[in-house]
C-alpha cells in the first residue's frame, strides 16, 4: 500500500503558523522551538516511545545550493599528501593516504597491532551504540579522549587538504578493548570511537540524501551519491586513527525558500507513519539539507535543499518484526537495512516513502522548483 501522504492541513497551517515562517528558509521561532520530541504511541500491538532531540543549526538563512561531488586531487596534490604522512611514520603499521572514486582515505598507526586481533575465532571486540553523550566527556574503554577531541581529529586531518570543510557527528559506536574469548585477556590498550559524520555546508548539516531514502531497486550510483557529504572515522587517539571522507562542493547558490514549515506542523505526517506500523523508532531529527537530483537537461545535476530529515527504523510490513539482533554481525541500527531517512518537504510537509519505486522519485519536488527555474 502506498503510504506516502500529503499534509492535508497545509493551508490551515499557513494561517495558524504564519508567524512561524521566516523569509530566509528558516522559521522565526527557532529559539522557542521544542528541543525534543517526546511521545508514546500504540500501533499494531507495539508501544513506540519517542524521546529524540530536534537538531536545528544556529543559522538564519538556508539557501538552496547546486552541488557536485568532490573533484579528484591532482597527482601532484596526492603525492604531496602521501609524502606528508610518510614523514610521520614511526615504524610498525604503514600510514596511508589515497584519493580516488570521490573519496579520501587517511590512516595512521604508530605501532603494530597484536597478530591475533584479526582472528575472530580467538578474540572479540565488544561494541556499543552511544546515543546520548556529553561531547566534553570520554566514553571509550580506558581512553581519556573525549568525543569532542575525537571529532577534532576528524576535522584536523581533512582540513590539511580542504581547510574550509567541517563535519558534525551523527552516530557513534564504542569499541571496547579487544580480548581473548576464553581467558578475557586484553590485547590492546584502549577502546575506540567509530564516528559517522555529516558534512556542514556553512554550518548546515547534509542530513540525508534522496538516494538513501528508498528500499527497493538501489544501484551502485545510489550508494555513491548517498555517501556524499559524509565521513567515517575510527579513532583511538592522535596516533591511531582511520578516516574516509566524501564531500559536496558548492557550485552556486540558487535562492532561498521564503516559507518553511516548523517541525510541529510536519510532525503529524511522521505520526501517521508510526500509527501505520512502518516507523518503529525515531533516531534523529534534523533541520538541515537534503540532497535531490534535478531533471535531465537541467543546468545542474544535484541540489541541497532545506528540509526536515527524520532518521528512523523502518518496516515495510506493519505486522512483521524487524530483525534487529544480527545485522552485519553487530546488530547496530546504523548498519541495518531498516535505518532510513524520511525526508519531509519543508514547503508542503509531504514525506518520502521508503517503499516508493516510481519513476522520478529521486527528483526535486515541484514545490522547490520555482527557486531553480531560470538558473
Amino acid at each position: 500500500m502506498n503510504i506516502r501522504m500529503r499534509f492535508w492541513t497545509f493551508l490551515s497551517c499557513l494561517v495558524l503558523c504564519g508567524s512561524c515562517l521566516g523569509a530566509s528558509g528558516a522559521f522565526a521561532e527557532t529559539s522557542q522551538a521544542p528541543d525534543r520530541w517526546k511521545g508514546e504511541y500504540h500501533a499494531y500491538g507495539r508501544t513506540i516511545k519517542i524521546d529524540t532531540e530536534i537538531t536545528i543549526p544556529e543559522k538564519t538563512s538556508f539557501p538552496i545550493l547546486a552541488v557536485e561531488t568532490m573533484k579528484e586531487l591532482s597527482p601532484e596534490e596526492v603525492k604531496k599528501h602521501e609524502e606528508y604522512f610518510e614523514t610521520l611514520e614511526k615504524g610498525g603499521r604503514k600510514n596511508c593516504f589515497w584519493s580516488r572514486d570521490n573519496k579520501i582515505h587517511i590512516s595512521y598507526f604508530d605501532h603494530k597491532s597484536h597478530p591475533d586481533v584479526s582472528n575472530p575465532g580467538l578474540v572479540t571486540t565488544p561494541a556499543h551504540m552511544l546515543t546520548e553523550y556529553d561531547a566534553d566527556k570520554a566514553y571509550a574503554e580506558d581512553n581519556n579522549l573525549t568525543v569532542s577531541e575525537a571529532l577534532d581529529l576528524v576535522r584536523k586531518n581533512i582540513q590539511l587538504i580542504y581547510p574550509s570543510v567541517d563535519y558534525k557527528i551523527q552516530d557513534i559506536v564504542l569499541y571496547d578493548r579487544t580480548k581473548y574469548r576464553k581467558s578475557g585477556k586484553k590485547l590492546d590498550n584502549k577502546g575506540q570511537y567509530e564516528l559517522g559524520c555529516m558534512q556542514l555546508m556553512d554550518g548546515i548539516p547534509v542530513a540525508g540524501s534522496i538516494h538513501d531514502a528508498f528500499r527497493q531497486e538501489r544501484t551502485m550510483h545510489d550508494l555513491v551519491i548517498a555517501g556524499a557529504g559524509s565521513a567515517w572515522g575510527l579513532v583511538t587517539d592522535q596516533n591511531n586513527f582511520e578516516y574516509t571522507y566524501t564531500l559536496w562542493d558548492t557550485i552556486a547558490e540558487l535562492g532561498t525558500p521564503d516559507q518553511c514549515l516548523p517541525f510541529e506542523a510536519v510532525k503529524p505526517n511522521i505520526e501517521s507513519l508510526i500509527m501505520s506500523g512502518n516507523i518503529r523508532c525515531v533516531r534523529h531529527i534534523y533541520w538541515g539539507y537534503a540532497q535531490y537530483d534535478l531533471p535531465e537537461g537541467s543546468k545542474y545535476e544535484y541540489v541541497l535543499v532545506p528540509a526536515w530529515v527524520v532518521w528512523v527504523d523502518w518496516a515495510d510490513d506493519s505486522i512483521v518484526e524487524l530483525e534487529t539482533d544480527a545485522v552485519n554481525g553487530t546488530g547496530f541500527y546504523t548498519e541495518s537495512y531498516y535505518y532510513k531517512p524520511i525526508i519531509v518537504n519543508a514547503i508542503t510537509g509531504e514525506t518520502t516513502n521508503p517503499n516508493d519505486i516510481s519513476e522520478g522519485r529521486m527528483l526535486l519536488p515541484e514545490s522547490y522548483m520555482k527557486w531553480i527555474d531560470g538558473q
